[in-house]
């Protein structure tokens, strides 16, 4: 027994050493895998704990389900319960009342109905003790699932804490894979810099010892110094990761457990519950077949009631001899149910009126909701349209502004360009240092260039080298690995051999040497051990040489892309000539597009004015619409009215007809279904008639409101048409002032000049300067006036534009316009005396006063009016003395120049001046 325990031992031994030899070979394979699996293996560990997770919801919502359904068809076979103790309630009902029957026809039958009533007494018990029976069931039912509902809300929170937590450790998992990736962008850019480090230097020794030392030995010298910093900082590297990483191991697979042993812990827990009350709906059901099975006893006692209750119909029969007197009473009472009927028909049409004009008001306020809510649409229109007018004006000064500014920039960079020009002669012999550079720059370049292929040369003869050495290097591995697998082989059938010999040895004694045997099979493995490990280190060298190579691949990169910079450095100097160019012409493009943006803005204000005349057009094909529509729903309430009338008259032969058969059948009939039946057909027929009412009413509404819109748009149209008229008079109107505005300062200027020469030919006195003032207020007044008629011209000219239709023209501009020149026509033939002037100023004055408008323009024209006969009546003594004095030539210069100024003051606003030059004309002769 004791040799067949060692020996057991022994093979458990040798199973556990060529179990750990296949995790060892696993491992190295994960090791080259650069710890990429480790990440994957705990993801999908991850993932089967979430799949888990997600099949144990599953079921708990899939048992919720199945309670709630037990629930419903708990609560459907109560109500079936309640259904039939309310019909056997009926039933007793109609038993009490043939019990009254009974006892009003025969004291013999009142045995029997002691007997029924002691019957239905205990029928009543019975069905009080199952609804207090199927209450109890209720209640404990609801009981059961709130505590169910409670226990799932428990366990859904515990796993909800559960994924929680999961999460928190995915977060963890990503912040040591970022920590992973840091450290090996840390690596990265450490080998960079050591890269960069090794260039440096290598230039630095290429610079001082060209001569001395050879480019070969340097490069190598500095290529066994990188390897080797890099062979340190990777062991240090791989220390860190695998201590890292075989904590984070332990510790998740730590964890894994824990949450593994809790949810088949809870899992357990949840099925024995669902168990548990799976048993207690089973006992539910038991308890629901026996109340089933009491209810059919029920029912078999209510099919004996039934035949005990058809013999005692038998002998009602007898009692209808009673029945008859009793029908006179019952037609009283039926007359009586007309009377109410009729009050309470009254009552609901009162009731039904009071309704329609409560919906009438309604309706009202909402037209006139809609109507304000249509005016403010109206005024925030025409705000909106004010707010475009203004924003397009300020475009348009920004536009002149930006135009402004573009020509400065131009003229700005001209004179830049100008500068450049004198800088760039001035300084040429600076571009020939430069073309010497650039020569001195290219001999360089072609000198690195026969260096770099040099270089590039050597490099692809040393990878080739080392690629057949790696090639070499890797085929003896192979080898030793065939070799290695064949001599585990051997070993194999040799442990195999040394089994059966151990059980050929069991009955002789030859467990030492066995023993012996394995211990240097032990030795053995070790030495494989060994073998593997070296392995391991070739390979690790293999990886190293590669990056090496990779390393220098780049750096030859990095010096080609530094020969393309320069040159993009060339083209980017052309290349800012060429946009120099390319931005004066953009500007001029510019300023042309800045010219073209005025002039399409001003194509927009005319086509905004063509757009107001098509929405007058569309306004009225609106109109004309809605006329038609008018029309049409005129037609449909017509057709409604006709139809509402003939199914008024049917409904009345129906109800005529109705009311003759329920007398017929109050006659014949005994029983009271036949009254209730035709009781529910009148009620039926007045509830149709109530409808069609209630249709008619509406539509006699909606054509009300219909017409109201219709005659809203009518006064809106004849507003509009006169305001448009109004608008256009005005405007017209304007116009015509302005015209005569700028006759009235041409003539001006021509009479100040006229004027100017007569004072100066008669005296150059102090008289005469008075008259010069005199005509410079005159003067200044009319100037005014112009003002005036020039800001009357531009408010109507933004009224045009606005769209403000609610004012209206003021007709006193268009009155005085009229009227100035008939009050200013003076003949020039016919002499005039003080007295005449004065009734001419009478006559204007009255003239003024009637067709006065505007208040102000009068005050002013009357006080220029008094000011002007004030300095006629204190020139005429002067200016008779002076022409009395003066010679025929004076006279002469006078009548032609009265002349002229006759002929010219036919006009409103010279008036004063011929009059002045009558009066002398006349003393003249």
């Amino acid at each position: 027994q004791t040799e067949g325990r060692t020996v057991q031992n022994m093979e458990d031994a040798l199973a556990v050493k060529n179990q750990a030899l296949e995790e060892l070979s696993r491992e190295l394979e994960e090791m080259r895998s650069a710890f990429g699996a480790d990440g994957v293996q705990q993801l999908q560990d991850f993932e089967a704990a979430l799949k888990q997770r997600d099949g144990i919801i599953t079921q708990l919502t899939s048992n919720l389900q199945q309670a709630r359904e037990e629930k419903d068809e708990i609560t459907k076979e109560f109500l079936a319960l309640t259904e039939q103790s309310q019909k056997l309630q009926i039933q007793f009902q109609q038993l009490q009342a043939g019990e009254a029957l009974r006892n009003t026809s025969h004291s013999s039958t009142a045995a029997d109905l002691l007997q029924a009533r002691q019957q239905l007494v205990q029928y009543q018990q019975q069905l009080e003790e199952m609804s207090a029976e199927v209450k109890g069931h209720r209640e404990t039912s609801g009981k059961q699932l709130q505590r169910s509902e409670e226990s799932f809300a428990e366990r859904i929170k515990e796993k909800e804490l559960l994924i929680a937590e999961q999460e928190k450790l995915d977060t963890c998992l990503t912040d040591c894979k970022g920590e992973l990736a840091n450290s090996r962008h840390r690596e990265r850019m450490s080998s960079s810099e050591i890269m960069q480090l090794m260039g440096t230097v290598e230039d630095l020794q290429k610079r001082c010892h060209q001569g001395s030392v050879s480019e070969t030995d340097a490069f190598q010298k500095m290529q066994e110094e990188t390897a080797r910093k890099l062979e340190l900082l990777r062991a240090e590297l791989d220390e860190m990761y695998g201590q890292q990483i075989v904590q984070m191991k332990q510790e998740l697979y730590l964890q894994n457990a824990a949450r593994m042993q809790q949810m088949t812990e809870q899992h357990q827990a949840e099925i024995e519950l669902l168990k548990a009350q799976h048993q207690s709906s089973n006992l539910s059901k038991g308890e629901v077949e026996a109340l089933n099975g009491r209810i059919r006893e029920l029912q078999f006692i209510l099919q004996q009631s039934e035949a005990t209750y058809d013999e005692t119909r038998r002998e009602l029969s007898q009692v209808a001899q009673e029945k008859s007197k009793l029908q006179s009473k019952v037609e009283s009472l039926v007359g009586d149910l007309n009377a109410a009927r009729h009050q309470v028909e009254q009552v609901s049409t009162r009731l039904a009126s009071q309704e329609t004009t409560q919906q009438l008001q309604e309706t009202i306020q909402a037209l006139r909701d809609e109507l304000s809510a249509a005016q403010e649409a109206a005024v925030e229109a025409e705000t909106k349209h004010e707010s475009e007018i203004t924003n397009y004006k300020i475009k348009l000064e920004m536009l002149e502004r930006e135009k402004d500014a573009v020509l400065d920039r131009m003229a700005e960079s001209q004179e830049a360009e100008l500068e450049r020009l004198r800088t760039q002669l001035l300084f040429s012999h600076e571009e020939e240092l430069t073309n010497l550079r650039e020569d001195l720059q290219r001999e360089s370049f072609l000198n690195a260039e026969n260096l770099l292929n040099e270089a590039a040369v050597r490099h692809e003869k040393a990878l080739d080298e080392l690629g057949v050495g790696h090639a070499q290097q890797l085929e003896l591995l192979q080898k030793e690995k065939t070799s290695y697998t064949a001599e585990r082989n051997d070993l194999l059938r040799k442990i195999h051999g040394l089994e059966e010999d151990l059980k050929l040895a069991l009955q002789s004694s030859k467990t030492e040497e066995l023993v012996l045997q394995l211990q240097e099979l032990q030795v053995e493995l070790k030495e494989l051990r060994k073998g593997a490990q070296d392995r391991v280190r070739m390979q690790n060298q293999i990886q190293s040489l590669l990056k090496q190579t990779e390393v220098l691949e780049n750096q030859k990169k990095e010096k080609e892309q530094k020969l393309k910079e320069h040159e993009d450095q060339k083209e980017t100097l052309f290349q800012s000539n060429k946009a120099l160019r390319d931005k004066i012409e953009t500007l001029t493009a510019q300023n042309n597009q800045f010219q073209r943006q005025v002039d399409e803005l001003r194509e927009d204000i005319e086509k905004q004015k063509s757009t107001f005349s098509f929405a007058e057009k569309n306004f009225e094909v609106n109109f004309q619409e809605l006329k038609e529509e008018y029309s049409s729903l005129a037609e449909a309430k017509t057709q409604l009215e006709e139809r509402t009338l003939r199914e008024t008259l049917e409904f009345e032969a129906k109800i005529a007809h109705l009311q003759s058969d329920i007398r017929e059948l109050e006659k014949r009939s005994s029983d009271v279904k036949m009254e209730r039946d035709l009781m529910e057909k009148l009620n039926v027929t007045l509830n149709e008639k109530k409808s069609q009412a209630d249709r008619l009413s509406e539509v006699t509404e909606r054509l009300m409101v219909t017409e109201t819109r219709v005659r809203q748009l009518d006064e809106d149209l004849i507003k509009a048409r006169q305001k448009n008229s109004e608008v256009i008079a005005k405007n017209e109107s304007l116009l015509k002032e302005l015209e005569k505005a700028q006759e009235i300062r041409s003539k001006q200027k021509k009479l100040l000049h006229e004027k100017e020469q007569t004072v100066e030919a008669v005296s150059p006195s102090e008289d005469h300067r008075r008259q010069i003032q005199s005509l410079q207020q005159e003067i200044k007044a009319l100037t005014a006036r112009l003002g005036a008629a020039e800001a009357e011209r531009d408010g109507a000219l933004r009224t045009l534009e606005l769209h403000r239709l609610s004012h209206t023209p003021s007709p006193a501009a268009a009155h005085s316009s009229g009227e100035g020149p008939v009050e200013g026509r003076t003949s020039p033939h016919k002499p005039a005396s003080s007295g005449s002037s004065r009734r001419k100023r009478r006559q204007r004055s009255k003239q003024e006063r009637r067709a006065g408008s505007a208040a102000s323009e009068e005050r002013q024209r009357e006080e220029e009016e008094r000011a002007k006969s004030a300095a006629e009546e204190e020139m005429l003594p002067q200016t008779q003395s002076r022409v009395m004095s003066c010679s025929p030539e004076s006279a002469g210069k006078e009548d032609s120049a009265a002349g002229y100024q006759g002929d010219g003051g036919r006009d409103y606003i010279n008036t004063a001046v011929s009059t002045h030059m009558f009066l002398l004309f006349s003393f003249a002769l």
